[in-house]
């Protein structure tokens, strides 16, 4: 089916164009210096911990404990200011499974010192609620309220802003509700707190992604801060990782909201990035005095200059930076070869005056069943069968069950989905096309569909490259161990995003794959990803259907081509 010499030219221009692409990695940024000291008062920060906790022990989102936190800390801000003045309340509603829930973000403004008086404005967000039962996340407020605390005495050339924000347990609504409503050009950075100062050890994580890019000069301000502090920040992810995350976001920290955004932004915490859990809370001086004072250099840093960069998709490598057009770029050339297969396959099936048409229909009749399940498990989400996104993001874990009501669903689409098959294969049947042609017709469609995803979703590809060079490699290999070895290569891609997920949320691979499927079908990861995963899917299979027809056919042997056996 394709042209075995063309195919590994074109891979040997791209590795060659790859290798010029990363030649132009870049080194990070140099430190930033600040005049500035960092004096934090750990023990102060660590009995307003406490006060909050015995005011709202509960701070679930609309609760009254949550009103109560609100209001706790609303006359700490007063406290500070003297008379109120620079204090402000914001009110919203948030709807989440159909019941409107009041959420209220308290925010205290400092201004600039006026002989150095910049434009800018530093915002530290601390969210104060916690999931029902969770009593953890006291340690963001009490962090707040003492650099607020410290930044009175001391004079800043940025206008700071110290943000007590509801709703971060439910798609972060307090945080992209404030952010919507102000001049956001004039953010030079935001610095989230979730739980910092709770739990033990040397090491405070560093969250700085978001949905397809992330903020690399704010990440490396604050493992500065943190190192300043005397503390370890934690590694960036590797290459690997960084461009799965990527492909499938899943990051839940208040600096996503920013960072979708175009806003400069990290979050120190005390866990890697989830949501926070049940259990007994540790706080002690020593872990508050660490986070607290990274948080101070981190807001003293940004201080020191116009403005963080704004996050982009740029990746980390071996410790240098590659750019996002090179990334792209590079994203293109490795499905160049695919490209040029399928450009060569549309050719010499015009040289053969063979109609294309008919594949290309029996591959698009195909994509009408999965795409037909896909929009009734959106509709089943919207109904409440499944569950649907909080405030347009994935909910939260604990929320989703793999219960009688979604196995009910789960029914009815594998019922649907066979009904809709049964319409659709007559009129598959009804092309006539055998397995080399439709796979040909199932090329030009991966091809389209692949220059598509890099302009729409570019990373992506990441996911749908190996999968496409695999199945068009297995048309031609002539041996069995060959082709399991590339549906190996194939499968890679989506078992590593469910290993990452599962450590992410902290469940087994199993329920990963589930959450993973609810969260994509109900919409709260967009759109895009699902129906370009259920088209590549039905080329994918296309392509296998000709390699099962050529082992059938006896083209792929079981062991090596002439090889002699030794009787025993």
């Amino acid at each position: 089916m394709i042209n075995g010499r063309l195919y590994f030219q074109a891979w040997l221009v791209a590795v060659v164009a790859l290798i010029v692409a990363f030649l132009t990695l870049e080194p990070p940024g140099e430190p930033v210096r600040t005049d500035q000291v960092a004096t934090f008062n750990s023990q102060e920060a660590v009995d307003t911990a406490s006060d909050l906790a015995a005011a709202a022990p509960a701070r679930a989102p609309g609760s009254p404990g949550a009103e109560a936190a609100a209001a706790w800390i609303e006359q700490r801000f007063k406290d500070l200011s003297g008379d109120g003045h620079g204090v402000a309340t914001q009110t919203m509603v948030a709807r989440v499974d159909g019941k409107r829930i009041p959420l209220r973000n308290v925010f205290f403004t400092l201004p600039a010192a006026a002989p150095t008086r910049s434009q800018r404005n530093i915002v530290i967000i601390a969210p104060r609620d916690a999931p029902s039962g969770v009593a953890g996340g006291t340690t963001s407020s009490a962090i707040l309220v003492e650099l607020a605390r410290t930044a009175i005495r001391t004079s800043y050339r940025h206008t700071i802003i110290f943000l007590s924000v509801d709703g971060g347990t439910i798609g972060n609504a307090g945080t992209r509700w404030y952010l919507r409503s102000v001049d956001r050009t004039r953010i030079a950075g935001i610095v989230a707190l979730d739980a910092p100062g709770e739990g033990d050890g040397r090491v405070i994580p560093i969250w700085s992604s978001g949905a397809g890019r992330q903020s690399l000069a704010m990440r490396q301000l604050a493992d500065q801060a943190v190192r300043t502090a005397g503390y370890q920040p934690t590694g960036l992810p590797s290459l690997r990782d960084q461009l799965l995350r990527f492909a499938v976001p899943e990051t839940r920290g208040e600096q996503r909201a920013a960072i979708d955004l175009g806003i400069p932004a990290v979050t120190l915490a005390n866990r890697d990035e989830s949501t926070l859990p049940a259990g007994p809370v540790i706080i002690t001086r020593e872990r508050v005095d660490g986070a607290g004072t990274a948080a101070l250099w981190l807001v003293n840093l940004l201080d020191a200059q116009e403005r963080a960069n704004a996050p982009d998709a740029a990746l980390a490598y071996a410790g240098k930076i590659l750019r996002p057009a090179v990334a792209r770029l590079a994203l293109l050339l490795l499905a160049l070869p695919l490209l040029i297969m399928a450009l060569d396959a549309a050719a010499r099936v015009r040289r053969g005056r063979i109609r294309v048409s008919a594949g290309l229909r029996t591959v698009a009749w195909r994509f009408v069943t999965p795409l037909a399940v896909l929009f009734l498990a959106y509709l089943l989400s919207t109904w409440g069968i499944f569950r649907g996104p909080d405030i347009g993001r994935p909910p939260k874990v604990a929320d989703l069950h793999l219960d009688g009501q979604a196995w009910l669903g789960m029914l009815l689409l594998a019922l649907v989905s066979a009904v809709v098959w049964l319409w659709v294969r007559p009129r598959v049947l009804a092309t006539r096309v055998n397995p080399p042609a439709e796979a040909t017709a199932a090329l030009i469609w991966l091809a389209g569909l692949t220059l598509l995803a890099w302009w729409v979703a570019p990373f992506s590809l990441v996911l749908i490259l190996p999968a496409a060079h695999a199945a068009l490699a297995a048309t031609v290999v002539q041996r069995q161990w060959q082709v399991g070895a590339l549906a190996v290569v194939a499968l890679a891609g989506p078992i590593a995003v469910v290993l990452i997920i599962a450590g992410d949320i902290d469940r087994n691979p199993l329920f990963a794959v589930w959450y993973l499927c609810e969260t994509s079908v109900s919409g709260a990861r967009g759109f895009v990803g699902p129906v370009l995963a259920a088209t590549v899917g039905v080329c994918v299979v296309s392509l296998g259907k000709l390699v099962v027809f050529r082992v059938r056919k006896g083209l792929v042997a079981g062991r090596v081509p002439g090889a002699v056996r030794t009787p025993r």
